[in-house]
């Protein structure tokens, strides 16, 4: 019985010992992913703030003391919604006023020309005595100094209605900006004016900002400026992981000369934002810091860290070649590769973890294509 036993132990460990043989001899399925060439944009991070490409203090038009100001800080307001509005019974009276003293310069406009003509037709009567006894030098010069006068007078009445129609105008501007309003869609940030309170002509109301048209300003050091153009875009990480796209607008050309930096200013597509922003906010910004240029480029998922740095797995002739290489910067998913490399060969990206040198593997892309053993050698 013990010696039955042995024989089919024996024949288990045979078996196992075969079964090993075999998995060690048959290929490992892998994925690889070919070396090529990217353009590689080193970046440096800077961090910027948003901030409203329109805010402004409104001001009131009109003088006089505050009726109502239903709008508080943080409210959103439409253009044309009421900021305040100033007490308007002053202003009522100011314009009716306004209109008396109109119609009173218009009469005396009025009985001016009416004495030039008078003045015109005495004139003219005394004329058509000369040659006569009964014309008199004395009263002919009197005659045509009246005319001079009354014509004046003329021209006094003429301006004082102009001036009069001047106070009526004024009062009627005052009596339609009694309401303040809001010049653009925007947010409450500060209301100044408080319902009681004597507001002077250009003394702020509301402060609103236009948080529909939000830029990005960055201090960008000196040295990254020129590997800048307008109209280029960056990367830009809002809070945590939202990232958006920014477009350099400008780049004011004032340098700070403790920071070295120069301001710019970078837009945002409409709706990027996705609405959960605040000026001020902070945005990391990733610029680039000098031209663009071709780089042979590597997966960051074919680097395996060894005791001798980094390696990759090449597929050559159906096995996996282990290659040390030097790297250098990042090119998104990818890494810039110095040394070790060439363009076109196929690195192991996944299943890259349990490979030997040397293992049998059998390649195929990341869409399922099968890469053949002679198209995977190097060059």
């Amino acid at each position: 019985m013990r010696t039955l036993l042995r024989a089919v132990a024996g024949a288990a460990v045979a078996v196992s010992f075969a079964l090993c043989g075999l998995a060690q001899d048959r290929p490992a399925g892998v994925v690889v992913d070919a070396v090529d060439v990217r353009m590689l944009e080193e970046t440096a991070p800077v961090l910027g703030r948003l901030v409203a490409a329109t805010r402004s203090v409104v001001a009131a038009r009109t003088a006089g003391v505050v009726a109502a100001a239903p709008v508080r800080v943080g409210d959103r307001v439409r253009r044309g919604d009421l900021l305040a509005r100033i007490d308007t019974e002053r202003l009522e009276i100011a314009e009716r006023v306004a209109g008396a003293a109109l119609a009173q310069a218009e009469a005396s406009r009025e009985a001016a020309q009416a004495d030039v003509a008078l003045a015109a037709q005495a004139l003219e009567r005394i004329s058509g005595l000369r040659g006569s006894s009964a014309f008199s030098s004395g009263a002919f010069e009197d005659r045509r100094t009246e005319l001079a006068r009354a014509r004046s007078r003329v021209g006094a009445a003429a301006a004082a209605a102009e001036r009069a129609r001047a106070d009526v105008a004024q009062a009627e501007y005052d009596l339609a900006y009694a309401a303040t309003r809001a010049p653009f869609d925007g947010v409450v940030i500060e209301r100044s004016a408080q319902p009681g309170a004597y507001l002077q002509t250009g003394a702020p109301v509301a402060t609103l900002l236009d948080l529909s048209d939000l830029e990005i300003e960055a201090d960008i050091p000196a040295e990254y400026v020129s590997a800048l153009s307008e109209g280029m875009t960056v990367e830009a990480v809002v809070g945590a992981s939202h990232v958006v796209r920014a477009a350099l607008r400008a780049i004011v050309p004032e340098e700070a000369v403790s920071t070295r930096t120069r301001p710019a200013r970078f837009t945002l597509e409409s709706g990027a934002l996705n609405g959960a922003t605040a000026a001020g906010q902070s945005i990391a910004l990733s610029i680039p810091t000098a031209p663009a240029r071709a780089a042979l480029t590597v997966a960051k998922d074919a680097l395996v860290q060894s005791s001798r740095g980094w390696t990759v797995f090449v597929a050559v002739d159906g096995a996996a070649e282990a290659r040390d290489v030097r790297i250098g910067a990042p090119v998104g998913q990818r890494m810039e590769v110095l040394d070790g490399l060439s363009e076109g060969e196929w690195v192991v990206v996944r299943g890259n973890e349990r490979l030997r040198p040397g293992q049998p593997i059998d390649p195929a892309t990341a869409d399922g294509d099968r890469v053949a053993a002679r198209a995977a050698a190097k060059g």
